[in-house]
């Protein structure tokens, strides 16, 4: 009943995978959205000592309209994708009972 060398690997596969799962916990544990990071304590702080106080306003407004386009972007890519997503699902509704 050897099975090929397929039973000593898989053995070794969930070793490995024990031995990794606190890594990977400390990795992924907690919400690490934009927002949290950026407003968190431990967030990187930009040094703006060599600028002016009306070119830390300018370069924050411009930090600020980036991540809007971005959030932006992405709501608009979301919504996208659940139009069509109700849009196949209501074709297949229409496929699968009334053809």
């Amino acid at each position: 009943m050897g099975g090929g060398g397929f039973m000593q690997h898989a053995s070794d596969t969930n070793r490995k995978d024990r031995a990794q799962r606190t890594a990977r916990r400390e990795k992924f544990q907690g919400n690490h959205s934009d927002k949290m990071i950026l407003d968190s304590d431990r967030a990187q702080q930009i040094d703006f000592s060599h600028l002016t106080k009306d070119q830390i306003t300018k370069e924050r407004a411009r930090i600020r309209s980036v991540f809007k386009n971005q959030r932006k972007k992405n709501l608009f890519i979301y919504g996208i994708a659940i139009v069509l997503v109700c849009f196949a699902g209501i074709w297949s509704y229409r496929w699968i009972f009334i053809h």
